[in-house]
């Protein structure tokens, strides 16, 4: 009975040796402000957006071509379904 006791401590000190181990890196990794790791686990350099709105506002017309793509029809449902649940 002593060894299962020892045992079963053993391993409650080594999960919570693990827990905090994991804790600490990740608040290291995702809280901290340093901005080399942010790059670093983002796997790519850090772009810039523009500050200005990139949509033009204009109605589109199908057929469409997007970034080489054809797109026949709009596949979004009209009308909207969520609007039509609450009506």
């Amino acid at each position: 009975m002593d060894v299962v006791l020892v045992i079963i401590g053993f391993l409650g000190v080594a999960a919570i040796v693990v827990a905090a181990y994991i804790f600490m890196v990740a608040a290291r990794t995702y809280v901290s402000d340093d901005e080399r790791r942010q790059h670093r686990r983002l796997g790519r350099p850090y772009v810039n957006r523009a500050k200005h709105d990139r949509r033009s506002g204009q109605p589109v017309t199908f057929p469409l071509t997007v970034n080489g793509v054809l797109i026949t029809h709009d596949r979004r449902r009209t009308p909207d379904r969520r609007r039509a649940a609450f009506s």
